[in-house]
Formats: structure tokens, C-alpha cells, sequence
């Protein structure tokens, strides 16, 4: 089935809202933006939500944020390792279709989804795909940052990945073509710059057909990628400069930090999802606000669906 183009991430809840069925699995929910998204996922969406955690805690966390605990299942589990266990059990044995991390730490939840008899892992590299939505954009508003929550400092075989993985959230959102760039701190390819010879060498593997779905170029500062000013000022010829929908980093820190400078400096808009896994994996950070957590459930719903046609 062919995806209706997303361009933003009003339409992004709107298509999420005629997804029926989808089924979360919640590791310790505890704090009040993440019940205030579970509650509006509720109305919104139309989700049901597994929470697995402390029984009064969730009972009264979503009563205080207009949830209705009656309409979904609390697993009484206080302890983090028991909940963490239990969601990912849900997960392995098809009775969750998304796993979304509460309270309880990220690096945990990660190293127990990553263990071989956790039976998420597909094979794949797992990656974080940060979504944010650009406003200068006139037609599809969304930019993609990977990866800054998985992968630590990725060679060439892993930017591969990365790119396959974040094209594939493209794809889930109506975009058949996304334009990746390859970014470093220039435009030029520098013998002694790992991250420029990367970029060379993607852009050449999409240029003879081993990077599909996409077109990839590189390397390139951030401000070529995004600025067709600035693209043009520097006289790059390129179907991506100025023009990126996905934005491959050089290393974790930086793709972290560019991430969530454009919440923290510039108050957009924000989703991310991990793909690679059987399920989709949502990990909002603690101090995401509940639009942040509500529009990242609406992303797992979408990849989660796309999961499931594809299976």
C-alpha cells in the first residue's frame, strides 16, 4: 500500500489516527509529560497502551492527566529489570507492536533490547532517526538527524546502515526519494578527514546503485546541506545541496547535539523513532515535552504499520 505524503507533523498525527490496533508496550512510565502523552495518544490516536510499571503510580499518573486506566492494561511490575523484561517479552511474543521507554534509563532499556535472547534484534543495525520539522521548508517541512542515540562513532559499513535506515522513515512518510547529506565541517574531501572521505565514498556507492531509495551526496557543512544560499554562494552543483531531507553525522556527538540544539536553541518541533529492530523502539528522552512523546508515538504507529505490510 502506497503512503500518502507527510509533509508535516499535523498530517503525521492525522494519518496515525486511521491506524487501528497498534498496541504499546510502556517500560515504567513515572513522570507527568510521559502520561500526558499516553492520555492524548488515547484520544488522539486511538492506541492501547500496555504499561508496565508500578500499579498506583500509573493508575493515578494518568487519572491526574485525563487518561482512563480502564481502557488499558498496568502490569504491576515496580522494579525497572522486571518491567523492562516483562515489556520485552510482550514485544518477542507479538503481543505489543511498539516498545516505548518510561523512566527507566536508556542505555538499560537498549542493552536489553540488544542481547541475543531478547528476540528483537533482527540482524540489522539498530539506529535512532531524529524527525524534526523545519519551517523555512515550504512543501515537506521534515529533516532527519542520524544518529545520535545509537551508534557511537560509525565507519563506512555502518553509515551504510544508517542511511538504509533512516530512508526507510522517509519512505514510511510519503518521500520515495530523499535527498541524504553527508555532512562534516566542509564541503571539500580532506585526505585527513575521515568523515569527507566517508561522504565521497557514499555518494559514489548511490551513484552505481549500492545505496538505493535515496540520492546521497557529501560531504557537506550543515549549512550547505540545509541553505540553497548557501549552497549557491559556494558554487555546489548538487541535487542535495541546499535541499537535505536526511542529514548523516560524522559521530553520535555531533548528531546529538545538532539534534537537540534544534529544540533547545530553536523550539522545533520533535520525533524520533529507532528502527532495525522487529519492533519499532521509542526512547523520548525524560525532559521531552509530551508533544515531543505524543508525535514519536505517532511515528512508532506509522513505521510499525509499514513493519507489518512488509512482512
Amino acid at each position: 500500500m502506497t503512503t500518502p505524503t507527510i509533509p508535516n507533523f499535523d498530517a503525521l498525527l492525522d494519518y496515525a489516527a486511521t491506524i487501528t490496533g497498534m498496541r504499546v508496550a510502556v517500560v515504567a512510565p513515572g513522570n507527568a509529560e510521559t502520561f500526558s502523552s499516553i492520555a492524548q495518544a488515547q484520544r488522539v490516536l486511538h492506541a492501547h497502551f500496555i504499561l508496565v510499571g508500578n500499579c498506583d503510580a500509573i493508575t493515578n499518573g494518568m487519572s491526574a492527566h485525563g487518561g482512563d486506566a480502564s481502557l488499558m492494561e498496568i502490569i504491576h511490575h515496580p522494579e525497572h529489570p522486571a518491567a523492562l523484561r516483562v515489556a520485552i517479552e510482550l514485544v518477542r511474543d507479538g503481543k505489543a507492536d511498539i516498545l516505548m521507554k518510561g523512566s527507566v534509563d536508556t542505555g538499560t532499556m537498549m542493552k536489553a533490547v540488544l542481547e541475543e535472547s531478547s528476540g528483537v534484534r533482527t540482524g540489522r543495525l539498530l539506529s535512532d532517526i531524529f524527525v524534526l520539522e523545519y519551517p523555512p521548508r515550504m512543501e515537506s517541512k521534515f529533516i532527519m538527524i542520524t544518529d545520535g542515540g545509537m551508534t557511537l562513532a560509525p565507519d563506512l559499513k555502518n553509515k551504510v546502515e544508517l542511511i538504509r535506515n533512516a530512508v526507510e522513515v522517509a519512505h514510511a512518510l510519503g518521500n520515495p526519494n530523499p535527498k541524504v547529506a553527508v555532512l562534516s565541517a566542509t564541503e571539500f574531501v580532506l585526505p585527513n578527514l575521515q568523515s569527507t572521505l566517508d561522504a565521497a565514498a557514499l555518494s559514489k556507492m548511490n551513484e552505481r546503485g549500492q545505496i538505493t531509495g535515496c540520492v546521497v551526496d557529501g560531504p557537506f557543512a550543515l549549512d550547505n546541506a540545509i541553505s540553497s544560499d548557501a549552497a549557491a554562494e559556494k558554487r555546489i552543483k548538487s541535487e542535495v545541496a541546499g535541499r537535505a531531507e536526511i542529514l548523516v553525522a560524522a559521530n553520535i556527538e555531533s548528531a546529538n547535539s545538532l539534534a537537540k540544539s534544534t529544540t533547545y536553541f530553536a523550539g522545533l518541533r520533535l520525533a524520533h523513532v529507532i528502527v532495525g529492530a522487529t519492533v519499532p523502539i521509542l526512547i523520548p528522552s525524560r525532559a521531552d515535552k509530551s508533544d515531543a512523546k505524543l508525535l514519536s508515538i505517532a511515528l512508532g504507529m506509522i513505521m510499525s504499520k509499514k513493519l507489518q505490510e512488509e512482512a
